[in-house]
């Protein structure tokens, strides 16, 4: 097979090496990132107050910047053809996911009560704590979420699903997101599980709608419920401006322990039944506007390195014009 025909498929580079240089690119931001703000505070001498606010947001818009590249260069269509249009059914897959997130996390902390495994109480910290709080965390699990969508549903895993089929491509990377959770504190065998499993659920959400906002507003609700309103740990982080306060007192292999809900079987559960609903609820589907945009004939690579090349010859020779002027 000649060089050229591994890489290249009708003009262009194939999906599995366009999913490669995502990876490649994700994994080099992840590092620039840190190693910035790592010099950036060693030369303050101190580090931020809100560290992981300021961590994703910077990576948040290094990952924009990457995909606008990648989707130009390589698909020939907007960033918004990832899953980010403001178009079709956004607003109602903004609101459908939302509620969906909440209400998943709601039926757990229910059931934990109704057993007897937690207790909630109000927080007794100021009204102006509280506000402060929840301000600060639903910006930071907003954020957090894009992050994690557009790594893990975005443009890689779009990709994959190119190059393998859906199927494939929502286990590697339901797998790869539950491993970068292995660094997070208390975590179990079977928080990993349930990440795993909240993967496929997401990833679902976006095969389905072929858009990130189903995705993101779900995974943003579950966290933003789960820390703020609830004041239960979020993946083994616990957030103290919280409006409730939870004691919880039952198994821990029911209720996550110090790792949080996300760690327990009665998580499990409602992940599933949640799952089904995503795959088989008439309610959620692809709308026209990211029909057109997803499925619509991109031209090839090779046009647009011709039409990158004219461009470069204009400029080159309305240069000389100008300079022919001057002189």
């Amino acid at each position: 097979m000649k060089p050229e025909r591994l890489f290249l498929g009708g003009g262009r580079v194939r999906p599995i090496w366009r999913f490669v240089m995502a990876v490649i690119l994700i994994v080099l931001a992840n590092l620039a990132v840190g190693i910035i703000l790592g010099l950036a505070f060693g030369i303050l001498g101190r580090q931020p107050q809100h560290i992981l606010l300021w961590a994703n947001t910077v990576l948040l818009l290094a990952l924009l910047s990457i995909f606008k590249m990648l989707t130009g260069l390589l698909e020939n269509r907007p960033l918004g053809s990832m899953g980010l249009a403001f178009c079709g059914r956004w607003k109602t897959e903004l609101t459908l996911g939302t509620g969906l997130g909440a209400a998943m996390i709601l039926v757990i902390a229910a059931m934990e009560w109704g057993l007897g495994l937690a207790r909630f109480s109000r927080n007794p910290i100021g009204t102006q704590l509280l506000l402060e709080g929840g301000a600060y965390y639903c910006v930071l699990f907003m954020i957090a979420a894009a992050v994690e969508e557009i790594t893990f549903r975005g443009y890689a895993f779009q990709r994959l699903v190119d190059a393998i089929g859906p199927g494939g491509a929502v286990a590697i990377l339901s797998v790869a997101f539950s491993l970068v959770h292995l660094w997070n504190p208390s975590h179990s065998w079977l928080s990993t599980l349930n990440t795993i499993l909240v993967g496929i659920a997401f990833a679902i959400a976006y095969l389905r709608t072929r858009s990130l906002w189903l995705p993101f507003s779900m995974h943003f609700a579950w966290n933003f419920v789960l820390g703020y309103l609830l004041g239960l740990p979020v993946s083994g982080i616990p957030f103290s401006k919280a409006l409730l306060r939870a004691d919880v007192l039952g198994s821990v292999q029911l209720t996550g322990g110090n790792y949080g809900p996300e760690g327990g079987w009665l998580a499990t559960g409602v992940i599933l039944v949640a799952t089904i609903y995503l795959l088989f609820s008439r309610s959620i589907y692809i709308s026209e506007g990211m029909r057109a945009l997803v499925f619509s004939p991109a031209k090839s690579s090779q046009e647009s390195l011709a039409r990158g090349a004219s461009a470069l010859v204009a400029s080159s020779e309305a240069a000389k014009i100008s300079l022919s002027g001057v002189n």
